[in-house]
């Protein structure tokens, strides 16, 4: 193996925002207001030289940012309610019980510290990790903590701890939900597999170096080491307190530590005292009542009306009454710059008559964008790349445009396969969940009467079935003939392709069923594709240059895109009110309404 190697260099931009922020870093040292000794310089250098190191590694430098100046004066002592809609998910506060859901992911890191983070577009920051080189190979990461890093209980964070937290979150007799994202782990897959003495590839050198040795030299690890499953917990608390109460007695180090709980209806946030950063110069207290089910939004807007609450989510069935008020609409935020989810048109090979390209490609040029946005309000801003815009503000990654709306190619391209006008067209039937809200089912019955319309088609409509009903039918057909599927881009890196599309994945075998081993119809090959498809992210996957890398996964999404193994609908736009009283959050694609991190920047100031 040859020498370390820090990855990177993703764009021309990179090395000149480097030299800015390495030069900003050394002025904020420098302005400690005394003469720096040679002890000072050498320490500084470090800090500086890990800067550098993680930024071509394609890893920002910090997770929290710090106090800005405000023009109205910041009100210290303030106490804030942040409503939290749970989804139906069990909020344990333990992060490695916890489910896969995005509202943790953006709640949790904020008591519950790991060597990496998100910010709020999912970039991969520094956040108890000072330094993080990874070797030649792509196999090896050695993180270097920063120094004397304290819990909120006043013990000290050792490398070692992250390895027994790790050990805990893979402890076969209560595995983590979230496993998965340590799945890359030498030994973890083993692990999962049954095996619970495979060793595993975690180790601490000394107290404040962590390494971690990959099976696979995979590009996008960073991005899942930023989870919160690999946050780390203070072992003397978790004996003291126990498995349940540990969450409460000070055991993460973030910059926030979880004060009360009541089950399933609130949760109290005050601030960690030993945090290694800046401290909040605001708030002091952060109230979470936690809200689910069908009246949860309603719930939050109504605390917001009643200012007792600082913000508020905005879905489709509030955002009539929200800007038709206006003080209200003064307040709404759009995230509407780089969007980090897709919707998309998916349909079945295996299931007449989308075995046939020629007829994924008719539906895919008949779909009118504008007017699906239409019909959602702009919550939803058109498309026909599936790589979700962020990925090119986090990579450099530029998507292969696909099926523009032509009406008069999709019906010339139906007759083709042999459904002129629609005649002898196969039975087609769109399932629709009924859980589902009056309101969407009225969205999605516009949706295929515009595609049928179109098209000159009958598309059959059937919303009676339970989600546990239709996932019955999908098992006992072997995929889902037509649907509308919803995606979330989780890491830096256009890897979400993989994800997806592999013909291996469990998203695609018996869901869509791209395969190698379809057959060739007319000009069309999608097996061919699909096989062509596989090689590509098994080389994009683990491929250490990033640009390289972007070029096999363009080379893979332009197949997906030609095949119309997902047909691109639309970006989602998520919107909220906020009180302008609250200042400094940072949201975006990542994180929605809740900041990334209630960190120094985020001050309450007098209104």
């Amino acid at each position: 193996m040859a020498g370390p190697r820090h990855e990177g260099q993703a764009d021309a931009r990179q090395p000149e925002q480097g030299e800015r922020e390495q030069g900003a870093l050394w002025r904020t040292l420098r302005a400690s207001g005394r003469t720096p000794n040679r002890r000072d310089l050498m320490r500084w250098s470090a800090i500086v030289a890990g800067a550098s190191a993680t930024a071509r590694l394609g890893i920002g430098s910090s997770a929290s940012a710090a106090a800005r100046r405000q023009d109205a004066p910041v009100v210290a002592d303030a106490e804030i309610v942040v409503p939290f809609d749970a989804y139906g998910q069990a909020v344990t506060l333990d992060p490695h019980r916890s489910a896969d859901y995005g509202g943790f992911w953006v709640l949790y890191p904020n008591v519950w510290a790991g060597l990496l983070g998100y910010d709020e577009n999912g970039r991969v920051v520094r956040d108890l990790a000072e330094d993080a080189v990874v070797s030649e190979d792509g196999l090896s990461y050695t993180f270097t903590l920063r120094p004397d890093l304290l819990y909120a209980s006043g013990n000290a964070v050792l490398a070692e701890h992250f390895v027994a937290s790790w050990e805990r979150a893979l402890d076969p007799a209560n595995l983590s939900p979230m496993a998965a994202f340590m799945a890359p782990v030498r030994g973890v897959a083993d692990r999962l597999a049954g095996q619970a003495d495979a060793e595993l590839g975690f180790s601490a050198r000394d107290e404040r170096t962590v390494v971690v040795e990959l099976a696979e030299p995979i590009n996008y690890f960073p991005s899942y080491m930023a989870a919160f499953v690999w946050s780390v917990v203070d072992p003397a608390v978790l004996e003291s307190s126990g498995q349940e109460n540990f969450v409460l007695n000070g055991a993460g180090a973030g910059q926030w530590q979880f004060s009360e709980y009541e089950l399933d209806t609130r949760v109290a946030m005050t601030p960690n005292p030993n945090y290694f950063g800046e401290a909040n110069p605001s708030i002091v207290s952060i109230q979470v009542p936690i809200l689910t089910g069908p009246t949860a939004a309603r719930e939050a807007l109504d605390l917001y009306l009643a200012d007792e609450a600082v913000s508020a989510d905005v879905p489709l069935s509030l955002m009539e009454e929200v800007e038709a008020d206006p003080a209200l609409a003064a307040e709404l935020i759009r995230l509407d710059q780089n969007p980090g989810s897709v919707r998309s048109l998916a349909m079945d090979f295996n299931q007449p008559p989308f075995d046939d390209v020629r007829v994924r490609r008719a539906f895919g040029l008949a779909f009118d964008r504008d007017r699906y946005a239409e019909i959602y309000a702009g919550t939803w801003t058109p498309t026909t790349s599936f790589t979700p815009p962020v990925v090119t503000e986090l990579s450099g990654y530029q998507p292969p445009a696909g099926i523009e709306t032509d009406l008069e190619a999709a019906v010339a391209l139906l007759a083709e396969a042999g459904y002129a006008n629609g005649e002898g067209l196969p039975e087609i039937t769109f399932y629709l969940a009924a859980e589902e809200s009056e309101s969407e089912t009225d969205r999605v019955r516009s949706v295929l009467d515009m595609l049928g319309r179109n098209l000159g088609v009958t598309l059959l409509f059937d919303n009676t079935r339970s989600l546990e009903a239709l996932e019955a039918l999908r098992q006992d057909t072997g995929g889902r003939q037509i649907d509308i599927i919803w995606w979330q881009n989780v890491t830096n890196s256009p890897h979400l392709l993989s994800e997806v599309f592999r013909p291996d994945s469990p998203y695609m075998a018996g869901v869509f069923n791209w395969s190698p081993e379809l057959e060739p119809v007319g000009e069309s090959d999608p097996g061919g594709s699909a096989s062509e498809f596989a090689d590509l992210m098994a080389q994009a996957d683990v491929e250490q240059d990033p640009d390289r890398a972007n070029e096999l996964y363009a080379q893979g999404e332009e197949l997906v895109l030609t095949n119309a193994v997902y047909v691109p609908i639309a970006n989602w736009v998520p919107m909220f009110v906020q009180k302008p009283r609250l200042r400094g959050t940072r949201q975006g694609a990542w994180t929605g309404r809740l900041p990334v991190r209630f960190d120094a920047a985020v001050v309450v100031v007098e209104e």
